[in-house]
């Protein structure tokens, strides 16, 4: 059974809570929007290269970090909609 409370003490609190998820909104979509401006360079000039450590080191920090960011939004969503994280 879900618990409303009508505590105006928790009002800060919520207020907090939506303002972060505004936050983490705009966080995701400047990162898409930086990552489809890029994604053409990106083709000419990794993926269409010799692979080096260097393409590696790019690859992993790219895509392995946006991974970890999402899984991380996706852990911190309230408990009705909870994802299982380790």
């Amino acid at each position: 059974m879900t618990l409303v409370s009508n505590d105006p003490s928790l009002w800060p609190l919520i207020n907090a809570s939506l303002i972060a998820s505004y936050f983490a909104v705009v966080v995701c979509v400047g990162i898409m929007y930086d990552w489809v401006l890029t994604f053409g360079q990106e083709v000419e000039l990794i993926w269409r290269q010799r692979w080096s450590l260097m393409t590696f080191l790019y690859l992993g920090v790219r895509y392995v970090g946006i991974a970890y960011v999402v899984i991380n939004i996706l852990c911190m969503r309230p408990p009705t909609h909870r994802v299982r994280c380790f």
